[in-house]
């Protein structure tokens, strides 16, 4: 906990120099991603500062549940395109990143350059398009960044209503499914304390409900497009690995999600110990979605391919014309997360924080 109170002195510090305060998450934002930028958004406020919070995705290509959350906030939360910023931005601006460490996975990506100050929090292991910064903390052990910020509202006594418990609560909800996953003890205490803020377990359900024509789509793509890979002759427990495709039109544009929820779905059926769904998400961009077990680290198998995450969860937009290729790579790296393979075994599970020392010496 210590580190999380050396964190929140270090962002309260870099807010209240700043002159106005960008916060952005991953493309194609998710629960987490929206709930932890709209808690740091609450805690800019706070201080009096100018925030924004960056999304340039085409409304019609947000996950529903993403775009409900963002049209309940539009009249009390200032969301801006990548071009705003661009306008905008100044020799005082701050950037937080949130939910992310990779520069190639936000819109501002070949931009970072014009900020003289930009901070990372994130929950994901790092790779060659990590953002370079000084200010910088990655907590591959906490379940989400949404957990992350409700404990950095929570050291600095940062008040905050129900609608931003609900948001924050709906993000640790999803990168946990539900509480089954990448849970500890803090992970349950923060949700304890979102809801004593008025955080409704109905209303964070009701925001992954699916409609008709998603279940309808998914099933099929799953149905239609999977295939099972043994990589253990072990009768006893024989590793088995799925992997989702839309084979008979593989060029069809998904949503985002649609991956996400397929990879989840698979890993529901017995037997299953990793789970990838790929497909387009626009012509020539690949998004692979992938879930594991204790047996299989995919967040090792994604790194492998260009993308990341953690060992259940992980992912990652790859360019390729050849989403065969792709999978055939996938499909012979799968050996890189089994759990005999030294490069797992020195996967570490650790908190990085920079320049906390440095903030201590300003006061």
């Amino acid at each position: 906990m210590n580190t999380i109170k050396e964190l929140s002195s270090s962002l309260e510090q870099e807010i209240k120099k700043s002159s106005d305060i960008f916060i952005i998450g991953h493309n194609g934002p998710d629960f987490d991603s929206i709930g932890s930028a709209i808690g740091l958004y609450n805690m800019a406020n706070h201080y009096n500062k100018k925030a924004y919070i960056v999304v340039d995705d085409e409304d019609s290509k947000l996950e529903a549940g993403v775009k409900a959350i963002i049209d309940e906030t539009k009249d009390t939360i200032k969301y801006v395109k990548k071009s705003d910023v661009l306008e905008k931005v100044n020799s005082k601006s701050l950037l937080l990143v949130t939910d992310t460490n990779k520069k190639n996975m936000i819109a501002l990506g070949d931009s970072l350059d014009k900020f003289k100050r930009v901070f990372v929090i994130d929950h994901h292991g790092e790779d060659k398009n990590t953002i370079s910064t000084e200010y910088s903390y990655i907590d591959l052990g906490v379940s989400s960044a949404s957990e992350i910020v409700a404990r950095i509202l929570s050291y600095c006594k940062v008040p905050y209503d129900s609608s931003i418990s609900n948001y924050l609560l709906a993000g640790i909800s999803l990168d946990t499914k539900r509480f089954k996953i990448n849970t500890t003890d803090a992970t349950h205490d923060i949700a304890r304390r979102l809801i004593r803020h008025g955080a409704n377990i109905d209303y964070v359900n009701s925001l992954s409900l699916q409609a008709f024509d998603s279940y309808c789509r998914i099933s099929s793509l799953i149905i239609n497009g999977t295939v099972i890979m043994k990589y253990s002759e072990s009768l006893i427990a024989p590793i088995q690995v799925s992997f989702t495709i839309n084979r008979n039109a593989p060029s069809t544009i998904y949503a985002k999600e649609d991956y996400a929820k397929a990879a989840d779905q698979m890993m529901k059926f017995q037997g299953i110990d990793a789970s990838f769904a790929l497909g387009y998400v626009e012509e020539g961009i690949v998004h692979i979605s992938a879930r594991g077990t204790k047996k299989v680290n995919v967040g090792n198998i994604m790194k492998s391919v260009g993308g990341g995450g953690n060992p259940q969860s992980a992912g990652g937009r790859i360019k390729t014309d050849d989403i065969f290729a792709l999978e055939h790579q996938l499909m012979d790296n799968v050996s890189l997360g089994l759990a005999d393979s030294e490069e797992l075994k020195e996967e570490p599970i650790t908190v990085k924080v920079k320049q906390l020392k440095k903030n201590k010496k300003e006061k």
